[in-house]
């Protein structure tokens, strides 16, 4: 996974909302801060389906809130921590 040491901590936007940075499949996002939900982790790993309609997404998130990993499912969501950790991985549902 990406190295975080050189992240700042949380950013406000001028409209006073707070950003934190996420990792998708090692790529950071600055999402705002609350609640992030499947279909949301899957658009910023794959914003055109790789497999078309018959495509199947399995989330895993490491270090969520109380440190805490686990996995989404369509219709899920999790609150979002600074520097968490996202890995998609999609595959075709044949």
């Amino acid at each position: 996974m990406a190295d975080t040491t050189d992240i700042p901590d949380e950013r406000t936007r001028p409209q006073g909302r707070k950003l934190v940075t996420i990792y998708v499949n090692t790529r950071p996002h600055e999402v705002e801060r609350g609640r992030i939900s499947f279909e949301q982790v899957v658009e910023l790993a794959y914003p055109t389906a790789p497999y078309g309609d018959n495509t199947g997404y399995s989330v895993m998130y490491e270090l969520g809130r109380s440190d805490k990993d686990g996995t989404l499912v369509a219709g899920e969501s999790v609150k979002v921590k600074h520097c968490m950790r996202f890995d998609v991985t999609a595959t075709d549902r044949s």
